[in-house]
């Protein structure tokens, strides 16, 4: 007569918490990246879609738009406004909610603000503006060109 139990003995248990965990060890990694990556693009596309729409804006008003950092100065991973006419704060048109914690936004030396005439081009600064975006081992480039076009990647050439 046999007696055997039926189950899993102690060494197939071991081989196949070790397989999981070997798995696990290379899924997370990829897993990372690929939240970094959907973080960037959801935060640089926030960012160029704010740009559009302050550079249509101007063009549907008539009137100079301007985007920048609503605490004001040259922190642009903080919120950021968009404004009509010459930036009074009381004349807020949208709000850019603040990059993620760890992000770094840098933009052409000296740009405090992107103002867009009532042609739709860049009114100041008065040369193409590069903002590279950083967030772990993901970037993005955002080119702003002086006829307005706002082009993720790539040059105004």
């Amino acid at each position: 007569m046999d007696h055997r139990t039926k189950g899993f003995t102690l060494i197939e248990l071991l081989v196949t918490l070790a397989v999981f965990l070997i798995l696990i060890t290379l899924a997370v990694p990829a897993f990372t990246r690929s939240v970094q990556s959907n973080k960037a693009d959801t935060e640089v596309g926030d960012l160029q879609r704010a740009l559009n729409y302050a550079r249509l804006e101007a063009i549907d008003r008539g009137l100079t738009t301007r985007v920048r950092p609503t605490a004001g100065g040259s922190v642009w991973t903080g919120e950021l406004s968009v404004y009509d006419g010459t930036g009074n704060p009381a004349n807020v048109l949208r709000v850019v909610p603040a990059m993620s914690s760890g992000a770094t936004l840098t933009l052409t030396s000296g740009v405090t603000a992107i103002d867009f005439n009532n042609l739709g081009g860049l009114a100041a600064p008065s040369t193409a503006v590069v903002i590279s975006y950083v967030l772990g081992a993901q970037s993005r480039t955002l080119n702003v060109c002086l006829n307005g076009r706002i082009l993720l990647g790539g040059s105004c050439g």
